[in-house]
């Protein structure tokens, strides 16, 4: 096989990979190895229309893409999904009734107050959350989703901000429904977990068109700064037109004992993750040093290579390309057709002369289809400063929050009542990625 070199100038790191391999083998029924659990972490009973679906429907509705675990959300924001004052008394922290051994249904939370929502009495700037693993849960109006985080925390939620896909990977400056403004702020504050792309996730069912990888690209960003987060995925169901739960999902890796709830979001706090735009079709296997996945982290003392390999499975048969991605960039890749009786196998050694990470996805013309969540490689345990440009482009971002917030500027009403401990806290934030670039920097003139 051909060895590769790149030297990337910007960075000043040096990436090199060889021995790339494809092979293929047999497969288990289900695309996804023992250990690994379905679900989709954002499912509501109606999206602000009179009709409900009752819990035990949703429950029949997992079958269709197999799904082990589906979080039911109640609405403790604006209220946008109808009777949530009767959803939110079935935040308990223990699976409903109508769950099964084989189908978790659990209820949790989003908070919303949309910034554009003028049909309500009140709005904020920073986004949707959605906590997952609450006990208890009630309507909250605050002007700032630090507040909402906060209140988690106490439950030792796993929380992180929803429908990533509405970015376009250029700072925001416009806002609709759901934009999450606040994703880099509360990244820098330590505050979240995960981040999730939502509703149709590759296509629209609405006009044809194609999302973008908007939410991809602010999750490498995000990695490249030092931050580790989950990646995740559901559906918004119903508000995705009725798209079956699962049509996004996410894949959580719980390999001892009985799944449980608690078990499956913990996971998601690891960081233990796979997503899927592609139902429960595909599944992709990363293996960094032949024992660590997702969420894992390799240790080096001095700089040098790590083994990474993943294998694509499927239930039908898929075209595409696996891609390894290293810092954020494409270190090896394969296009494959993959039956539904084998897999593919790409494999490469990655060198680190500096801490990052590895994924591996599956790409479609249209983006990606699947996609991992990080392995960590930590050189000599340094914080990862991968890229000055990404801390770049969040200063860019919080400085375009500071701006707009000032008395006189187009976001300032949406903090009638807070704007100096919120202001702090943006600038606190701006410090962070500030003290990264200057890490990245020096880092990158090593």
């Amino acid at each position: 096989m051909k060895s590769f070199i790149a030297f990337s100038c910007f960075t000043c790191l040096l990436i090199t990979y060889n021995d790339v391999q494809s092979q293929s083998s047999k497969k288990a029924q289900r695309p996804e190895p023992q250990g690994w659990y379905t679900g989709d972490m954002h499912v509501h009973r109606n999206c602000g229309t009179d009709s409900v679906t009752d819990v035990s429907q949703l429950k029949t509705m997992m079958e269709v893409n197999d799904l082990d675990v589906i979080s039911v959300l109640a609405d403790m924001g604006n209220g946008e999904v109808k009777f949530s004052e009767k959803d939110l008394m079935n935040v308990n922290g223990k699976p409903a009734a109508e769950s099964s051994d084989n189908r978790i249904v659990n209820w949790d939370v989003e908070w919303h107050w949309d910034a554009t929502y003028s049909q309500f009495a009140k709005q904020a700037l920073g986004g949707h959350l959605v906590l997952l693993g609450l006990n208890n849960a009630k309507q909250i109006w605050e002007e700032s989703p630090y507040r909402i985080l906060d209140w988690g925390k106490k439950q030792n939620a796993v929380s992180g901000f929803a429908h990533m896909e509405y970015l376009n990977d250029s700072v925001q400056t416009k806002l609709n429904c759901c934009i999450p403004i606040d994703y880099p702020v509360e990244a820098a504050m330590g505050t979240i977990n995960f981040i999730s792309e939502d509703v149709f996730g590759a296509t629209s069912p609405n006009n044809g068109t194609y999302y973008n990888d908007g939410a991809i690209d602010a999750y490498y960003k995000l990695l490249n700064c030092g931050f580790r987060l989950a990646l995740v995925a559901g559906t918004d169901y119903p508000c995705n037109n009725y798209e079956p739960l699962g049509s996004l999902l996410t894949y959580v890796n719980v390999p001892e004992g009985k799944l449980t709830y608690q078990k499956w979001v913990e996971g998601i706090r690891q960081g233990k993750t796979v997503v899927s735009r592609n139902s429960h079709h595909e599944f992709l296997d990363l293996s960094v040093n032949d024992t660590k996945g997702p969420g894992d982290t390799i240790l080096l003392d001095k700089t040098g290579g790590v083994n990474v390999s993943v294998t694509w499975s499927a239930d039908q048969e898929l075209s595409g390309t696996l891609e390894i991605v290293q810092n954020g960039k494409v270190i090896a890749s394969l296009n494959d057709t993959l039956q539904t009786d084998s897999v593919a196998i790409l494999a490469v050694n990655a060198s680190f002369f500096q801490s990052g990470w590895i994924c591996a996805r599956r790409m479609s013309p249209t983006g990606h289809m699947v996609h991992t969540s990080a392995v960590y490689v930590s050189v000599k345990n340094k914080s990862v400063r991968a890229s000055v440009a990404d801390a770049d482009y969040f200063i860019s971002w919080i400085n375009n929050i500071i701006a707009s917030t000032k008395p006189g500027g187009d976001w300032n009403k949406y903090f009638p009542e807070t704007y100096t401990s919120v202001s702090k806290r943006y600038a606190k934030a701006l410090g962070v990625y500030k003290k990264i670039r200057k890490e990245a920097v020096a880092a990158a003139s090593r």
